[in-house]
């Protein structure tokens, strides 16, 4: 699943993460475990929907923050830098693989909202985050423009 994900990549997309992972060579292995994990789940829990714009891409996009954070935390004891490696690595992911303004605005705050929901579950199991997420995952707000994501500071949002 990650060499899929590779390929696509064009040559700056892969010096631009080749640079990310040198800048924090500690972060390299426990993103890639935790995106894959974050991928596994996702199929798990939803098939291929959670690649839509709907409240299962929201699930993805806050458990994939909360998945990156906690692996993280495994290499390095520091919550606040774990949880900005988190947020910069998922927030960077948008700008290599740029969506529609209403998208991407979309998975940045769900992005967010993982670093948002993880100091509440941040003891939790991974049994216990999936169910949590699932749950926000099914409140989540459908938003219709950009500008409604300022009005949702601690919920999932979803476009489709």
């Amino acid at each position: 699943m990650l060499w899929q994900i590779l390929k696509k990549l064009d040559f700056k997309q892969l010096f631009g993460l080749a640079w990310l992972f040198l800048k924090n060579p500690m972060y390299a292995f426990p993103t890639i475990f935790a995106t894959k994990r974050c991928m596994n789940i996702a199929y798990e829990q939803y098939g291929s929907k959670h690649h839509l714009g709907n409240p299962a891409n929201a699930f993805r996009h806050a458990l994939w923050v909360i998945l990156i954070t906690k692996k993280c935390l495994k290499w390095q004891k520091n919550e606040q830098k774990a949880k900005a490696w988190a947020k910069k690595f998922t927030d960077w992911h948008e700008d290599f693989s740029p969506n529609e303004a209403l998208e991407e605005a979309m998975d940045l705050h769900n992005n967010q909202m993982g670093i948002f929901y993880f100091d509440e579950i941040k003891d939790k199991n991974e049994v216990e985050i999936v169910s949590f997420l699932k749950q926000k995952a099914s409140e989540a707000v459908k938003i219709l423009t950009v500008d409604e994501v300022e009005n949702f500071e601690d919920k999932l949002v979803y476009i489709d």
